[in-house]
């Protein structure tokens, strides 16, 4: 060390800058640093790939009643021969109350068929075309009949049920797909 002449404290030296800190960090701080380091950048990945999910890739739009309901008519037309006519009437029944509760925002589903008769015969106007309206009126009938009458000929008529529900769907036969709209399953 040099000192200065007017009695100053003396000035560094190149042995004074080079001696190097006084204490090395300890070894488990260093990996607690590191450690931590990775940690916030997987978090932050995380987080940039949960928002370009949200927000760039798009919904599947909801699957249209009249599809649902065509599926389920094709799954009970495949079970005609095992069900019973009384559990066949009531699937395909419940199917088509679906479909118009679905569709047109109609309480046929919540309603019995004699209500819902009733007041159809009531009101003019109705959320149901007035060709559908006379299909299900006579759809409902023989349905009901099946459910609650349980004739002797209840087998045979499980054809004509489903082809008059077939009808209403828009569909041409239950055993044959009807061509749907594309929706985006495949994709």
């Amino acid at each position: 060390m040099n000192p200065t002449a007017e009695g100053n404290a003396p000035l560094p030296t190149i042995r004074d800058e080079v001696q190097g800190p006084e204490t090395l960090p300890n070894l488990w701080e260093t990996v607690a640093l590191v450690a931590g380091i990775v940690i916030g950048i997987a978090l932050l990945a995380a987080l940039i790939f949960f928002l370009y999910r949200k927000l760039v890739v798009k919904k599947k739009p909801p699957t249209p009643p009249v599809i649902i309901a065509r599926r389920r008519v094709r799954e009970i037309a495949k079970k005609t021969d095992t069900l019973e006519p009384n559990a066949f009437s009531l699937a395909l029944s419940d199917t088509l109350k679906d479909y118009l509760a679905a569709r047109f925002g109609d309480p046929l589903r919540y309603e019995t068929s004699e209500e819902f008769l009733v007041r159809l015969s009531e009101a003019e106007a109705s959320a149901l075309p007035v060709s559908l309206r006379e299909q299900i009126v006579g759809f409902l009938s023989v349905a009901d009949e099946m459910k609650y009458g349980r004739p002797a000929d209840a087998e045979a008529r499980k054809a004509p049920l489903l082809e008059q529900a077939c009808t209403i769907l828009g569909m041409e036969t239950a055993a044959e797909p009807s061509p749907e709209p594309a929706t985006s399953e495949s994709a």
